[in-house]
């Protein structure tokens, strides 16, 4: 496999094919995915705090269960941010075409 950069452009060769590549788009491309990774945590953050108010402060706090009881009690808000934080992500990850094609060039070797 062999690469160069040329006038703003990464040209990839491998036995199959050859592919150019334009610099913006990379670098765009990986700061789209620093932008997706902040919202994703201010989903996140946003997500728990609502199921937190929901499940804590608007309603009255259980007595005499067992340890196993509080401990899904407690960790129910975080799992459901996370799934519904996971599922934002992958929504929202698959926009980055030319960075998934560069990276499967190389990967391939």
């Amino acid at each position: 496999m062999k690469w160069f950069y040329t006038e703003g452009k990464l040209t990839v060769n491998s036995e199959e094919e050859e592919r150019d590549f334009a610099l913006a788009d990379l670098l765009a491309e990986t700061n789209h995915r620093e932008k997706i990774i902040k919202i994703i945590q201010i989903i996140f953050i946003a997500v728990l705090i609502v199921l937190c108010t929901l499940q804590f402060a608007l309603t009255s706090f259980p007595a005499d269960k067992d340890i196993f009881f509080y401990v899904g009690y407690f960790s129910t808000p975080l799992f459901i941010s996370g799934i519904i934080s996971f599922f934002a992500f992958v929504v929202l990850k698959n926009q980055r075409k030319e960075v998934k094609a560069l990276d499967r060039l190389f990967k391939e070797r």
